[in-house]
């Protein structure tokens, strides 16, 4: 095969366009971990299975939210709704201290904080972990859901929100 008939790799700023192109929703991953509430915001989520229920995140494996979700071993997917844009860019502030601050939350079955005025909180356990190169893909187990389906979800896409 010749060179020119080689696949080129694109350049990141061309592959993180591309993939802004793809619409997303917008969810924010929270778990509690030695008595303390962390959560960053995710835009890699996707359902995986029906039977049994799973759901899957990526995460930089830099991350300290990372760190605290593989030791938690429980977590919840919240699902912003259209109103919740403050709360996305809050939870996606590296280093933020106070992302709890300005939100109520309660605790779900095994602790993870779900997150108020959310469209849907889906709690999971952790089932398994798999390399995403420098992302680490985690695969929940769902344990239970909660849905208000009066809300309409908060929608990402090109570097911006979508208006509803």
């Amino acid at each position: 095969m010749s060179a020119a008939a080689q696949p080129q790799t694109p350049e990141p700023a061309d592959f993180r366009r591309a993939m802004g192109s793809f619409a997303a929703g917008v969810t924010v991953v929270t778990a509690c971990h030695d008595g303390r509430l962390v959560g960053t915001t995710v835009s890699a989520f996707s359902s995986v299975s029906m039977d049994p229920p799973l759901v899957m995140i990526c995460l930089k494996r830099d991350s300290r939210t990372l760190a605290a979700l593989n030791q938690a071993r429980t977590f919840c997917v919240n699902i912003l709704a259209h109103e919740q844009g403050d709360l996305a860019y809050r939870f996606a502030k590296s280093g933020a201290d106070d992302r709890f601050a300005l939100t109520a939350v309660e605790a779900g079955v095994r602790g993870a904080p779900l997150l108020a005025g959310c469209v849907t909180a889906i709690e999971c356990e952790l089932h398994a972990a798999h390399d995403g190169g420098d992302h680490e893909i985690l695969v929940g187990r769902v344990l239970r859901v909660v849905t208000d389906e009066t809300k309409t979800p908060l929608v990402y896409v090109r570097g911006g929100f979508l208006n509803a």
